[in-house]
């Protein structure tokens, strides 16, 4: 900001209506602007990316959702439900039993909040329920360079949000290859490799890697013995990720994704108070 310490930064009120102002896409270049900067430092290989997520619970409350259908509010919905099984009289334990024998309560295909619409009920990794928001990074796993970030629904499986994420990546890496001031100091392997822990670990997603010339570092959870019925491709790429993952690169490399892919998060989280989101829709959270 060119401050002096004697100097007070600018108001927390003039930083968000600033982030109001400027639309996404701004943000986006200015985001390239800076990988420029850091590829022109040789801080950016583009060789080995890693990919990892975490989520962030949104500023909804679970209290607040709605029938997508008719508007319902997930009160009057339990309501409707006991008088339906004959339950005149209604008390809180009533309809706390009720609601405990129900499967699927928390669809998101049923559910939603309208104050934040893009959030997502979601399970988070200390086990609780929560309107939530997933953060995906994608990090240069040579300098530790953030290359990509996207904001998806909370409820989205990693091996479904991982191609948004790659894809980000790949062109901010295309954007840098095209400037010929900083395109020397890339990889001549840019994006040759994919590094990320079991729950990106599917079949498709190995397969999809090995379809366009990236080796995979992709942890393999235990599924006991597998059958490929026809499966030949994917057998193969299954079977060569579990080969590199065995080597003395793939154990350098996951020793590495627990420092480079976990300190953004903590940066973030942590340090940034995001651990708990106060602003609301992907986009605003993507700023």
């Amino acid at each position: 900001l060119g401050l002096n310490l004697s100097e007070s930064p600018a108001d927390h009120s003039t930083v968000s209506r600033t982030r109001r102002l400027i639309d996404l896409e701004t943000h986006a270049e200015i985001f390239g602007f800076v990988l420029k900067l850091l590829a022109e430092q040789g801080l950016i290989r583009g060789k080995t990316i890693g990919v990892d997520a975490t989520t962030l619970e949104a500023n909804a409350a679970m209290k607040s959702i709605v029938r997508r259908d008719d508007g319902q509010s997930y009160q009057d919905f339990l309501t409707s439900l006991a008088k339906e099984s004959g339950i005149e009289t209604l008390t809180r334990e009533d309809l706390a039993r009720i609601d405990r024998k129900r499967g699927k309560k928390g669809s998101n295909d049923d559910w939603v909040n309208p104050h934040d619409p893009d959030a997502q009920v979601t399970k988070m990794k200390d086990g609780s329920t929560h309107l939530a928001h997933k953060a995906e990074h994608a990090v240069d796993m040579e300098t530790g360079a953030v290359l990509a970030v996207t904001i998806q629904p909370g409820a989205t499986g990693d091996t479904t949000s991982v191609y948004e994420t790659l894809v980000a990546a790949t062109e901010n890496i295309v954007a840098l290859l095209k400037d010929p001031t900083v395109a020397e100091k890339i990889s001549a392997e840019a994006c040759g490799e994919f590094v990320a822990d079991k729950g990106y670990h599917s079949n498709d997603t190995i397969s999809a890697l090995s379809d366009i010339g990236t080796r995979s570092y992709i942890s393999e959870p235990r599924r006991g013995r597998r059958r490929w019925r026809g499966e030949t491709s994917t057998r193969d790429a299954v079977y060569a990720n579990r080969r590199r993952m065995q080597g003395d690169r793939g154990k350098a490399l996951m020793r590495r994704r627990g420092e480079y892919l976990e300190r953004p998060f903590a940066h973030c989280r942590e340090s940034g108070g995001m651990r708990r989101v106060h602003l609301r829709r992907c986009e605003n959270i993507a700023k």
